[in-house]
Formats: C-alpha cells, structure tokens, sequence
C-alpha cells in the first residue's frame, strides 16, 4: 500500500498570525538595517529576523502527517515523531489550544503507547482515520 499523506488543517487566524509574523520580521529586517550603525549588531539581528521568517514559513507548509507500513509519521517544521499505529489505543475530537503540530484547533487527540499523547489537525479527518484504521466504516 503506498504511503498516505494528509496536509494540516490551517484555520484563517492562524494563518493570518503567522503572516503576521512573518511581515512584521521583514520590516523589522529593513528598520534593523536602516538604523543601526553597529555592523555586527545588525547583522545578529538581520539573522534572527530571517531564522524567525524561516521558521514561521517551514511550519506553515511543512506540517503534514503520513501513514505508511503501520507507522504514523508527524512533521510540523523542524519536529518529527513517529507513532507506531498498533499502539494507538483511542482517536478522539479535540479543540484544545495546547501546543501540538496541527495549525488548527479542529483536532484529533491520539493517545498511544504508554500514556502518550499527540493532538493533529488533518484537513480531510474522515480519510485519515480510515488510514489509521479507526474510521466508521473499519
């Protein structure tokens, strides 16, 4: 069976924060660079702004979630898991704010393993809990 991959939900106001972000990162790169007189200190805190921008870019279109061979795989960004799908113990909704690699709040809270827990917003729900075999029609 090939490998499933579902993107990440992105609810408008998370994307408008982290446009947000990014915008006011770029003007700050310009202020940065148009008022300091201190090469170093300018350079530091051009770097920082681009590292910000990049990071902010990276987890709006790099957080998705594969299944493929009995394994969940999640990247958000930079963080990866992998969750093995024979220990996932329950599937339920969720609209928790806490952290979690999902750019919505229309959630799904796995649990697995021993007491483990990871909250993901795939944008087509329905097919990845058929892909995790905990759809209705499994």
């Amino acid at each position: 069976m090939a490998a499933k991959i579902f993107k990440s939900k992105v609810d408008p106001w998370i994307r408008i924060l982290l446009v947000g972000v990014i915008v006011v990162q770029i003007w700050s790169i310009g202020a940065v660079a148009l008022q300091m007189h201190e090469p170093l200190l300018t350079t530091g805190m051009i770097l920082l702004a681009i590292a910000v921008v990049g990071l902010m870019i990276w987890l709006l279109l790099g957080t998705h979630y594969t299944v493929d061979r009995g394994t969940l795989r999640i990247v958000s960004g930079p963080f990866r898991w992998k969750v093995s799908i024979d220990q996932i113990t329950s599937v339920e909704a969720t609209r928790n704010p806490l952290s979690s690699p999902a750019l919505s709040l229309d959630r799904l809270r796995i649990k697995y393993g021993r007491n483990r827990r990871i909250m993901i917003s795939p944008a087509d729900k329905n097919g990845f809990l058929k892909a995790i075999g905990h759809g209705r029609d499994e």
